[in-house]
């Protein structure tokens, strides 16, 4: 078990170290959404602060993933970010809702095998 949260919280990190570069750098193009994702995503884009935002959050929190250093804080940084991932695909790209069910469930695999951390927030 202790092997399989190492290589998944690597492949994990891995995963948003890329896509958050790539959010920056451009070196490959995701899929064009259509309809009210495209709306959706559009809006984000135009706000002009909110994607850079959110690329930085991956790139910080995937290399904290990779390092093993912080690495809770980083899967408290990417919950809003796969919380938003989720219901982007569930609600208005159901085409993606895959990918978006494969992130969510590495993520709460993640959360369980680090729960040791997140148990104390829980207690009242």
């Amino acid at each position: 078990m202790r092997y399989m949260d190492l290589i998944i919280t690597a492949i994990f990190g891995l995963f948003w170290l890329v896509f958050g570069t790539n959010g920056f750098l451009h070196f490959f193009s995701p899929p064009q959404p259509s309809g009210a994702a495209a709306d959706f995503m559009h809006a984000l884009e135009n706000a002009g602060y909110v994607m850079p935002l959110v690329y930085a959050a991956q790139i910080i929190a995937g290399a904290m993933l990779l390092t093993r250093h912080f690495a809770p804080l980083a899967l408290l940084i990417l919950a809003p970010v796969v919380a938003n991932i989720f219901l982007y695909d569930l609600l208005l790209n159901p085409a993606g809702l895959l990918i978006g069910a494969i992130i969510t469930a590495l993520y709460i695999f993640l959360l369980f095998t680090n729960k040791k951390y997140f148990i104390p927030f829980l207690k009242p």
